[in-house]
């Protein structure tokens, strides 16, 4: 089996070069690791694929579909692609090419997570666990993932520990961020295509874009529970999506946590009121946020995106009551609740976020604060003008 270590970037493959190789590994990418090598990470993802006599690789390809009972002498090669290094997580994909003795198949391609810092260990251990929940309420928003293990990496100047996750690879899918258009000096969705080449989408694509973003949060909110998908950010490029032929699709990459937002001491059915209010809330304010770029200063998005957000929530509470997923009462009877807000009690009823928000981050809270009243207005509008069947 032929091992082939790669950069991913955006004018395609690099090919990495043993002074490449020798490089430092990033911890995030602005820091260097104090030992290990970028050698060492590709050795590390290379041990992981072959772990346990590659059962756990073989077992995935399998779950895409594949018949065959593989090995790994059916397994010709291996290309493993450096996606991206961020705060947090090292993202990887790894490609399959499968023309052995017993068995031939076209390339298949996963993706390989991996955390390296307790606290990033501790974290993708738990989205692990919370991704097995969210596939059991339904597995179509989000990649599948076939198994994690803890692989070990000794040097000469030390130890260390990898977390690391066996995932599907979305093939099609990119990152997206806000950005300022040079051409009309607009702030647009900027669609980050590496096989195509970057782009703007257009006005009805980024409206599609945020309005499924708000359709998968919305399912994933349990009722009873209060539970939701919480922590979730544009800038960290939580969401993908894949435009083809003026078709968007999008799906959630992350799950950092599921637990209610909002702590109530009951399951009373006006604790479910408020707390569903409390979502909707939180969804049309932060479906707004993003960072230039992916990692410049806090961006806001137009009111556009309170409209995809309110659609989105109120098209998924609709469909998903007739399956009486939701306790909460009719969609119709949801909105009349909401409507009947002025402004300024939605106003009030942010304040309680507020607080949430300022210790999360000061400098998405200083942008929230500027732009808070103009927000609720926006929001307040959107809510009368909204009706279902006709947003």
């Amino acid at each position: 089996m032929h091992f082939q270590f790669l950069l991913s970037g955006p004018h395609g493959d690099i090919e990495l070069s043993p002074e490449d190789l020798d490089q430092p590994f990033l911890i995030s990418p602005e820091e260097q690791h104090p030992f290990l090598t970028l050698a060492d990470y590709f050795g590390a993802l290379q041990n992981f694929i072959l772990f346990n006599n590659g059962n756990a690789l073989c077992s995935a390809l399998k779950k895409q579909g594949l018949q065959a009972d593989l090995t790994l002498p059916d397994i010709s090669g291996v290309i493993i692609r450096s996606e991206k290094h961020g705060a947090f997580y090292h993202i990887a994909s790894v490609e399959i090419i499968g023309t052995g003795e017993n068995v031939t198949f076209a390339n298949s391609k996963f993706a390989i997570t991996t955390a390296l810092s307790e606290s990033a260990r501790t974290s993708l251990d738990e989205e692990y666990f919370i991704f097995q929940q969210l596939s059991e309420i339904t597995p179509d928003f989000i990649p599948k993932m076939y198994c994690k293990e803890s692989i070990s990496w000794t040097t000469d100047f030390g130890s260390e520990e990898f977390l690391m996750v066996l995932g599907e690879w979305l093939d099609g899918y990119h990152e997206w961020h806000a950005s300022d258009d040079p051409e009309s000096g607009n702030r647009k969705i900027h669609l980050w295509d590496y096989e195509n080449g970057y782009r703007f989408l257009s006005d009805t694509e980024s409206y599609e874009l945020l309005l499924q973003a708000a359709s998968i949060l919305t399912y994933y909110y349990d009722p009873g529970s209060f539970c939701q998908i919480y922590p979730w950010h544009h800038g960290a490029g939580d969401f993908v999506v894949k435009a083809d032929s003026n078709a968007i699709s999008v799906k959630l990459i992350t799950a950092r946590q599921y637990e209610p937002l909002v702590q109530f001491d009951g399951e009373e059915e006006a604790d479910r009121l408020v707390a569903t209010i409390h979502f909707l809330l939180n969804l049309a304010l932060r479906m707004r946020l993003d960072r230039i770029d992916g990692v410049g200063q806090p961006a806001w998005l137009g009111a556009f995106a309170v409209h995809a957000a309110v659609e989105g929530f109120f098209t998924v509470l609709a469909a998903t009551q007739v399956k009486n997923k939701l306790t909460r009462g009719p969609a119709a009877e949801f909105l009349e609740i909401m409507q009947s807000f002025d402004a300024g009690e939605i106003s009030d009823m942010y304040t309680s976020l507020l607080e949430i928000y300022a210790e999360e981050d000061q400098d998405d809270f200083r942008l929230i604060q500027a732009e808070l009243a103009d927000h609720v207005a926006e929001l307040h509008e959107t809510l009368q003008s909204f009706s279902l069947g006709n947003p």
